[in-house]
């Protein structure tokens, strides 16, 4: 997919954006692992379906986290990983200026130390939970990432990934092993090389952080787990968030389980 055009930008700073928000636990599983955060809002443990708008301003925090490890272990990862996450807000909001980079990285840490804590505590050493997420200040949008929960820009009509799947088949596609269609069809695909608990030492994490883009009058963001890219071509998302009249965030959701819903899902659109 190609990049992002930036040319001449001019932010747009200040002003509300409109956040939706969708949590599904898909046809198949019984547990749902994924979670989300908007500024101080997450999923609690006892919902496993969720779906609301809401307007807010800047600056703001979004992220989606995709829990792993079995039973409730990635159900409390990536819990833990929004609740961290409200401290990131925190610190965003109290900051005169904005060191994304350094924020995120701090995130990451903490978030990965308090995930080993609770798989030590419970005597697992599998667990952990992926992060795709964006902070905007003053008009400038920061990603970042670590697994394969992804963060999409629509922008005049086009659909761009900021993120980069941090996969064993993403690996080999940047190797020139696989092709992206190969890849796709690979088992690979879900073998993580990066996430939230992965540093078992906690000699510290560092996020994948992304080139700032500045937000645009008619831009769409879309934060998802893979959920939803398994279930829809970028194609499908890009027509679904640009014909959407409604809740585009349920939308999405609907139609990925409308194609199987195999997996938990979860979609936050800020337009």
């Amino acid at each position: 997919m190609s990049k992002v055009k930036r040319g001449e930008e001019r932010c747009r700073s200040g002003g509300e954006v409109t956040a939706y928000i969708t949590c599904h636990t898909g046809r198949v599983r019984e547990n749902n692992e994924d979670n989300f955060v908007l500024n101080g809002i997450s999923k609690k443990l006892e919902y496993s379906n969720v779906s609301f708008k809401r307007s807010i301003s800047q600056p703001l925090v979004a992220g989606v986290f995709d829990g792993m490890g079995g039973e409730a272990n990635g159900e409390y990862a990536s819990r833990i990983a929004a609740e961290t996450a409200k401290d990131l807000y925190r610190k965003l909001i109290s900051l005169p200026g904005c060191d994304c980079e350094a924020l995120a990285n701090n995130f990451v840490t903490e978030a990965n130390n308090r995930i080993r804590d609770f798989m030590s505590d419970r005597h697992c050493s599998a667990g952990g939970s992926t992060v795709a997420a964006v902070m905007i200040k003053r008009g400038v949008i920061y990603p970042f990432s670590l697994g394969d929960s992804r963060v999409y820009l629509l922008r005049g009509g086009s659909l761009f990934q900021l993120s980069h799947d941090h996969t064993l088949a993403q690996r080999k596609v940047d190797d020139n092993i696989y092709t992206r269609e190969e890849a796709l069809r690979s088992a690979d695909s879900h073998k993580l090389t990066l996430f939230l608990g992965a540093d078992y030492v906690k000699d510290g994490l560092e996020a994948q952080c992304y080139e700032s883009v500045c937000l645009q009058k008619g831009d769409t963001l879309l934060l998802c787990s893979d959920g939803l890219y398994d279930e829809l071509t970028d194609a499908e998302i890009e027509s679904v968030l640009r014909q959407s009249s409604g809740n585009p965030s349920f939308e999405l959701v609907k139609k990925a389980l409308q194609n199987g819903g195999g997996d938990n899902v979860t979609c936050v659109v800020i337009k």
